[in-house]
């Protein structure tokens, strides 16, 4: 998995009052898990940005002064009506116990069924997988080079090795629907 470092003070004052005037700074409360322990920091906004959106999932060495503790993103809650950042939690990571995290999915290859007029349609963006942090991929590839037409590829069928996926095995992940031009002239043929 791909690691990003980020700086963050440490947070001496908690309470609604003091998180409301962080935000008004331009800062981000966050609290970071770690155990039964949590500490407590700020995130610049602009820092925060660069985990909340993009479509990977990294490992987060978030540095607090002196020291840097590896994390993983747990939690974000946004503004209903904004949708800035309001808050975000982090679970302290180890190479010695496996986490839960949500990776995503990449399709490989070129499905027969779109080479006969079929249209890809990705229906699983993201898979729950549970593994040791540093022997993450950075995401999950799956090879859909063999559907046809009104195929379907599962969770179950994808092949994944190498780590262990708690999403579900029914689950599925890509097909190639039959466009509408298509069914009305198979339904011609048969006529």
């Amino acid at each position: 998995m791909k690691t990003i470092a980020l700086k963050a003070t440490v947070r001496e004052q908690t309470g609604k009052t003091n998180a409301k005037q962080s935000r008004k700074e331009g800062m981000i409360p966050a609290v970071i898990y770690h155990n039964s322990e949590a500490t407590h920091i700020l995130l610049e906004e602009s820092e925060a940005r660069k985990v909340i959106y993009t479509p990977e999932v990294y490992i987060i060495s978030l540095e607090t002064g002196n020291k840097a503790i590896n994390t993983i993103l747990r939690n974000a809650q946004f503004h209903p009506v904004t949708e800035k950042i309001l808050d975000m939690e982090f679970l302290a990571v180890s190479d010695d116990k496996p986490v839960v995290l949500t990776l995503p999915v990449r399709l490989q290859g070129t499905p027969v069924g779109v080479a006969k007029g079929g249209k890809l349609t990705l229906k699983l963006r993201k898979i729950k997988v549970k593994g040791i942090p540093s022997q993450l991929p950075d995401a999950v590839v799956v090879n859909v080079a063999k559907l046809d037409l009104g195929g379907t590829i599962k969770v179950s069928e994808a092949g994944i090795e190498g780590i262990e996926v708690v999403t579900s095995p029914s689950a599925a992940i890509a097909s190639v629907e039959i466009p509408r031009s298509l069914r009305s002239t198979k339904e011609a043929a048969k006529k």
